[in-house]
């Protein structure tokens, strides 16, 4: 049995070798004479799976290591017979800890004050977006929803108007991308960009085309008091340079690579095949922990070593961006925006090929936390660090 898979994905050799052959392509060159004689395709969100590509092919079964399947025709694939799997949930807790790292770097640049927040607004409240939720939430803040199709489901407790949502200091994207139904999400957040208060913050985590671009750059264009952060753009891998320009912050829509959701999205349609297949479960061994020396945080904004006495938000956002700083990938992003539109996809595509290995906080304990301040490290602890 002939199993393609997007290079990209981690494990995929030691994950579906007991399948059969695996054939490692990049995900935007998988085209039907790549498929032509495989019956499984296993793909990222890259990879549009279609008639098109799959038309005449063996494939009987496509999965993707994603939470999103807009790049699936689940119809046409059902209605052929090929069962599909995605990996719902599989980096929800990367996301949320990325966006708290792009939080915690604006208060470091003091383009926002995560010490005086206490009302946070979530556009798209599924799996990611409750990890987000519950990441806050673990600090004290208020979290405000935005979901439709749940609220549709489940009543309208717990559930905002985008409105209000859209009027809060820091808001949130983590939507699917969703073309027609009742409730489409392809520049759904263009109108109400107005509502944002001064010194707000936004960041889109989810699909880049759930924003208008023209929208997001207008917005920041004329409110530079908006913290602006985006991880996600329409179209991708050729961003567009007038918005990237204009962002405080971009990354090559790599929020969800943490090393453990990427096996988690592994191993999830590894399960899925396994169960198709009646084989036994690949089970991933846990990725070795790096420590966090919290003696050697970088300094404070204000200049000054991390110790007792800094201000507890100031140390926390060092602690985090010791962890993961999105600095790093906004800056080798930025290197592109000059190129061409097909160099600028060339270099987009090689940052999220070739990204550097970042473990989740799970797996960052933290050697000598007594030099944080008591209050960063009760923090800390809420949000998943712990001591090593």
């Amino acid at each position: 049995m002939k199993v393609v898979v997007d290079e990209n994905i981690p494990y995929a050799r030691e994950a579906f070798a007991s399948v059969g052959e695996v054939c490692p392509v990049p995900g935007r060159s998988i085209g039907p004479n790549q498929v032509e004689d495989a019956e499984v395709l296993v793909v990222r969100s890259v990879t549009r799976v279609d008639r098109a590509l799959l038309e005449g092919s063996a494939v009987r079964f496509v999965g993707t290591c994603t939470i999103g399947t807009d790049h699936l025709d689940i119809p046409w694939l059902e209605s052929q017979g090929i069962r599909w799997a995605s990996a719902p949930g599989c980096n929800a807790r990367s996301v949320a800890e990325w966006v708290f790292s792009t939080l915690a770097w604006g208060h470091f640049q003091r383009r926002l004050d995560l010490s005086g927040l206490r009302q946070v607004g979530i556009v798209g409240a599924g799996r990611v977006g409750n990890a987000m939720g519950a990441l806050l939430e673990s600090l004290g803040w208020e979290v405000l929803k935005n979901d439709p199709p749940r609220e549709a489901r489940e009543g309208s407790s717990g559930f905002h108007p985008l409105e209000d949502v859209l009027a809060l200091p820091l808001v949130l994207a983590h939507l699917p991308l969703v073309n027609d139904g009742p409730w489409p999400t392809r520049g759904l957040l263009a109108e109400n960009l107005g509502h944002l208060p001064f010194g707000a913050g936004l960041v889109n985590a989810g699909r880049g085309a759930t924003f208008s671009t023209p929208a997001l750059v207008a917005l920041a264009s004329r409110r530079p008091d908006v913290y602006l952060a985006l991880d996600v753009f329409d179209p991708e891998p050729a961003l567009p340079v007038d918005l990237a320009l204009k962002a405080d912050l971009i990354s090559p829509h790599v929020a969800g690579y943490s090393l453990e959701g990427k096996i988690e999205g592994t191993r999830m349609v590894r399960e899925a095949l396994g169960q198709a297949l009646d084989l036994p479960p690949w089970i991933p061994s846990e990725p070795d922990s790096v420590p966090l020396e919290a003696k050697a945080l970088p300094s404070t904004p204000s200049g000054h070593a991390v110790d007792p006495h800094s201000d507890p938000w100031d140390a926390l956002s060092c602690l985090v961006l010791a962890a993961h700083s999105p600095a790093r990938d906004d800056a080798v992003l930025r290197e592109c925006l000059t190129f061409p539109d097909k160099e600028r996809g060339t270099h987009f595509d090689r940052m999220r090929k070739e990204y550097p290995t970042r473990l989740e906080w799970r797996h960052r304990p933290v050697r000598h936390p007594e030099v944080l301040p008591r209050r960063t490290w009760d923090l800390a602890c809420r949000l998943g660090f712990r001591e090593a």
